[in-house]
């Protein structure tokens, strides 16, 4: 990695970051059990039947370890019943596809709540059944989840069971013990995070294996082999446009003009933005609640901080083995990477960083929560702070964008295989699909990494093999998204490539570190769950791909995502860090996100363009996707505005955890002319594709 000529480096930091990042948020409490010590898996559904979806399935394949000793704070969305959440899957779709008789009438948060979100009533029911038992209840104006907050014991009162801890592969987590259930007239549809590994995703950067990689192409050379030039020469940026990233986790926005500084390149100015739910107002249930309710649990986060000495240990709360974010609140490479991209990509960009935090104050000695300090960034003397953040609190963050409304496009770089995930979060009403569609319907574009295991995204949890049925990862395979695949890009000092654009895969890189999720290449494949969208109905695939049948395909588009040519990442390095090399499908999607906030910059200037839209934001296009089908549906157009990546695969080796390569996967995925499993349409490029779509001559 190339070195950062400031004061003091941060190796052992970065190795601590990585370790930290695995462990994800969690609250304080007793310390996680070493081994298991409660016997047989307690029988799922042993404590009365249940009346709302939870993740149990999830649970069934996990190993229980033993009781909850201490209470632990618990952060989860409830979903009360919606009055059409298909509905607004459905207004999705046509507010975003060309021709449609609602294409571009584009709604506010309040529409949407009152269209299609839970009712007053609906909401006011489950807000009142929580609070009487002390739980913090908060609400976004859209009206399709409450976030809950409070202590395990306050969850068991409301729930009807105790909590335990369970593991699922390497990952322990804490979950019901038997099937939690609410009072039958209460209108709760799903509890997400309550079994919080159906619920939490992973990254999909990739470090190298070694330090050979080098400091990365820097950020003029992306823009100039995906044209972005042109578009900066025609002094577009994205100015006036706001791109939001779903945080993983913490930043130090210092570093942001210090990557601009190691690159002589100007870079966007960031802003956290907190999630915010609203306390819900006691008004509206009276006859259940009592004086003193407590606060919903978020604030903003603790700052950064930069622990020389390395020592993870030193990053845990005293005995409880989890991460204390007050004294060490280490950064997120996951989230800087992204930062770093679109800030860079994009300089003119208001960039807004979504980063959910919850705090309650929490007594260690006698496993009390203090509901009266909850958001809170210090406790009382006697007690210590229970927090988390980041990914395991993403739809927390993305119900946020879509109150805010602010951002116009947004970045997602994390995804989990779909079958992995609970049908509540991945059904047409599921809190996935309809938050995914409440931001298409706002005309926001969301760009999301496809994934870095080809088609094989549902590891398994005990030998990290891959699975013998293909699956794609979601949130990457939602029809109100940009699946962005990876590709390599072989340039040279200047940024010119130096041959034909290849899928990104493992022969391409052969960099990987050998492990599961480190040696495939460019997530693709055929969804088992999400049925195809109309602008990709009747694509007929060739060169050995398995046909669409009905499904949707990912990926749509791809950008750069081989570790080989990979754009340089940094940490710390205001501190005195590194910047080097990183790939994944992490690097691709900020890379497309900063491509369409020029597009939208261009299209705001543009009378032309701007016409015909609905709402305050009269530039924005909506889900990009029909767009991008649209354009390569005549082959001048598509010839004129996209790369087809036609050499390269994403079939996957079984290797069993970093084992001998075994039998390869096969049927799946193969780059083609055309559209492909891989790479999608290909590479948009930039000047062509704001000409295409804004009618504005890019040069």
């Amino acid at each position: 990695m190339a070195r950062i000529p400031r004061t003091r480096t941060l190796v052992a930091t970065l190795v601590a970051a990585s370790l930290l990042a695995a462990c994800g948020g969690g609250g304080a409490g007793s310390p996680l059990p070493s081994s298991n010590t409660g016997g047989a898996i307690p029988p799922i559904g042993s404590t009365g039947p249940s009346s709302f979806h939870w993740g149990q399935r999830m649970l069934q394949q996990a190993s229980y370890i033993g009781p909850l000793t201490k209470p632990v704070a618990l952060a989860m969305l409830a979903q009360p019943q919606l009055q059409n959440g298909a509905g607004l899957v459905s207004y999705a779709q046509q507010a975003s596809t060309p021709g449609n008789p609602n294409y571009r009438h584009f709604l506010t948060p309040q529409q949407i709540g009152q269209l299609y979100g839970a009712s007053p009533a609906s909401q006011a029911k489950v807000a009142a059944y929580f609070q009487q038992y002390g739980i913090g209840v908060g609400s976004w104006p859209q009206n399709l989840s409450l976030s809950l907050v409070g202590s395990s014991t306050q969850f068991t009162a409301a729930l009807g069971v105790k909590f335990g801890y369970y593991q699922y592969g390497k990952e322990r987590f804490i979950a019901p013990i038997g099937t939690p259930h609410v009072n039958g007239s209460i209108p709760l549809v799903a509890l997400n995070a309550l079994v919080p590994i159906a619920s939490q995703f992973h990254n999909f950067l990739i470090r190298p294996s070694t330090g050979s990689f080098g400091p990365g192409l820097s950020p003029q050379q992306v823009a100039r082999a995906f044209d972005f030039s042109g578009a900066y020469n025609a002094g577009l940026t994205g100015n006036g446009i706001g791109l939001g990233i779903i945080a993983t986790g913490p930043i130090d926005p210092n570093d942001v003009p210090y990557y601009g500084a190691a690159f002589h390149t100007r870079v966007a100015t960031v802003s956290l933005i907190p999630t915010s739910p609203l306390l819900i107002n006691p008004a509206t249930v009276p006859a259940l609640l009592g004086p003193g309710l407590p606060a919903t649990g978020f604030t903003l986060p603790p700052k950064v901080t930069t622990p020389l000495d390395g020592n993870f240990l030193s990053c845990q709360a005293a005995g409880t083995g989890v991460p204390n974010f007050q004294t060490c609140n280490l950064e997120d490479g996951e989230a800087q990477l992204d930062t770093e991209t679109t800030a860079s990509l994009a300089p003119g960009v208001n960039e807004n960083f979504y980063l959910a935090y919850y705090s309650i104050c929490y007594n260690p000695s006698t496993g009390a929560f203090d509901n009266a300090n909850a958001g809170v960034s210090s406790c009382p003397t006697g007690e210590v702070l229970s927090d988390a953040e980041g990914i395991t609190l993403a739809d927390f963050e993305i119900q946020q964008a879509i109150a805010d409304n602010r951002s116009d496009v947004l970045s997602v770089s994390y995804g989990e295989g779909e079958t992995d995930l609970a049908p509540s979060y991945v059904g047409k009403n599921g809190l996935g699909r309809t938050e995914f569609a409440a931001l298409a319907s706002e005309g926001i574009a969301v760009f999301v990494a496809s994934g870095d295991n080809g088609n094989a995204n549902c590891v398994d949890p005990i030998t990290f093999s891959y699975p013998t049925t293909p699956c794609v990862s979601y949130p990457a395979s939602d029809p109100s998204v940009v699946a962005v695949g990876g590709v390599n890009l072989p340039v040279d000092g200047a940024g010119n490539l130096l041959g034909q654009i290849t899928a990104w895969a493992d022969q391409t890189t052969m960099g990987g570190n050998g492990t599961w999720g480190n040696n495939i290449g460019s997530g693709g494949g055929v969804s088992t769950l999400i049925p195809v969208p109309p602008w990709q109905a009747g694509l007929t695939l060739t060169g050995g791909n398995p046909q669409l049948g009905g499904f949707r395909g990912i990926p749509d588009i791809a950008m750069d995502a081989d570790i080989l040519t990979g754009q340089g990442m940094g940490e710390y390095i205001a501190e005195g860090g590194t910047i080097g090399a990183v790939g994944g499908t992490s690097m691709a999607a900020p890379q497309a996100a900063a491509q369409w906030a020029l597009v939208l910059q261009a299209c705001k200037q543009s009378a032309t363009c701007s016409n015909g839209s609905t709402g305050p934001y009269s530039y924005r296009l909506g889900n990009p996707a029909p767009l991008f089908y649209q354009l390569a549906s005549t082959p001048a157009s598509y010839a004129s505005v996209f790369d087809d990546v036609q050499y390269g695969e994403n079939e996957a080796n079984q290797n069993g955890g970093g084992g001998p390569p075994g039998p390869p996967i096969t049927g799946c995925c193969f780059s083609t002319p055309g559209y492909d499993l891989v790479t999608g349409l290909g590479v948009p490029m930039t000047g062509h594709l704001i000409t295409a779509i804004t009618k504005t001559p890019v040069n």
